[in-house]
């Protein structure tokens, strides 16, 4: 595509890529930090509640793996045009749309699945795949049950 009379290349969109999902992950996980943890877990500015606290580890996996895999797409992008000699073009026609297909659809599945099994909890200031256990009510005492943080 053309932007402001230059051409863009494949490098550049894995580079955009790459810079959203770590901006996700950068403001939501390290710059909102403890402000969506929940309020009860009495952390430093914890103002938060279950929701945010998903919502803070759905993206901190999104974006961590995103970030992982538009690594590897680079890679993959200079492999190919330096040691077999791609073009750009080939690169493009070939590789580029399918490479953010599946890298979005990693990512998503890779964050969904701990959303789902509503194992996101409150970590060390921030909310991760966490599973938390906690004495059961209706068992013999020292049994462990996993609870929602």
């Amino acid at each position: 595509k053309v932007r402001f009379g230059k051409e863009t290349d494949p490098y550049q969109r894995i580079m955009v890529g790459l810079s959203i999902v770590d901006i996700l992950v950068s403001f939501l996980t390290y710059f909102l930090g403890t402000w969506m943890v929940p309020k009860e877990t009495e952390w430093l500015w914890a103002v938060g509640n279950t929701a945010s606290c998903s919502a803070q580890g759905f993206f901190w996996a999104f974006g961590g793996a995103g970030e992982l895999f538009y690594q590897m797409a680079i890679s993959l992008n200079i492999l190919l045009l330096i040691v077999f000699g791609w073009k750009q073009e080939t690169f493009r026609k070939k590789v580029e749309k399918p490479l953010h297909i599946i890298i979005i659809a990693l990512a998503l599945t890779m964050a969904v699945i701990p959303l789902a099994f509503q194992t996101y909890n409150p970590h060390c200031g921030n909310c991760y795949p966490e599973v938390m256990y906690d004495a059961c009510t209706n068992k013999k005492e020292g049994n462990l049950c996993i609870v929602r943080g």
